[in-house]
């Protein structure tokens, strides 16, 4: 009996169950940490904000990270992160602190 081909889509099915998927870009990464700046400055970005600070169009990044359940957005606004995108950006942090 042939076994199935190991394609990878397991390891994507068991990062979404979490309700995020853990495989982001560096860029993505990158406008996650400043959406975090901005959230713990007690301020929702825009995407024109988020754009206006990268220098580029911050649109399909946002959508993406929305998409895989990192952040929440309404509108143009990004209003919130995810419960487990939180503990993963404070590891980020902490790791980032130690380098």
């Amino acid at each position: 009996m042939d076994r199935p081909v190991d394609t990878g889509a397991d390891h994507q099915l068991r990062a979404h169950s979490g309700g995020v998927d853990f495989n982001i870009t560096a860029e993505e990464q990158n406008l996650l940490l400043v959406i975090v700046d901005h959230l713990d400055a007690g301020k929702t970005p825009t995407l024109d904000e988020l754009s206006a600070h990268a220098g580029c169009d911050t649109r399909p990044a946002v959508e993406s990270l929305s998409r895989k359940g990192w952040i929440g957005v309404r509108d143009d606004t990004v209003l919130t992160l995810s419960p487990m995108a939180l503990q993963a950006v404070r590891s980020l942090r902490y790791g980032r602190r130690g380098a």
